[in-house]
């Protein structure tokens, strides 16, 4: 598993339509259903990774239909150098309830370094067992 840039962070889906199977059920619901779909992916893509690969799911648009995404990195190529993120905010607090406040994840805000326009707020969130270097946790 291998990605030529510093990250590579790929949408569960691209097109609300693609979801529209989660219509019935009240946006909290919806959003509760992406993320722990997200999150049982991760597993999976995790058990695929070798010991230069790092993943994590990502969330953004927490306040309407969230948008998780599968954030992967070969730390090799220096992502670790840039990113830094804040000890869980008010995104975290959110998408945390979705998890039901599962111990098993730790959930941060990232801290954006880039101009408000280009970047969206997001989550981040990792298994316990595979956390991002600690430099890297909290900026």
């Amino acid at each position: 598993m291998q990605h030529d840039g510093h990250f590579a962070e790929l949408p569960l889906y691209t097109e609300a339509a693609q979801v529209s199977f989660l219509d019935g059920l009240s946006l909290d619901d919806r959003n509760r259903a992406l993320v722990r779909a997200a999150v049982a992916h991760l597993g999976r893509i995790i058990d695929h990774a070798g010991a230069d690969f790092c993943a994590a799911v990502t969330v953004t648009g927490w306040e309407d239909l969230a948008t998780p995404h599968f954030w992967l990195a070969n730390p090799s190529h220096g992502v670790f150098e840039f990113l830094r993120v804040d000890p869980p905010g008010d995104g975290s607090k959110v998408v945390a309830g979705w998890l039901d406040h599962d111990p098993g994840y730790t959930l941060n805000d990232e801290i954006p370094r880039v101009p408000a326009e280009t970047w969206r707020d997001r989550v981040f969130l990792q298994r316990n067992d595979l956390l991002f270097p600690r430099h890297v946790r909290l900026g």
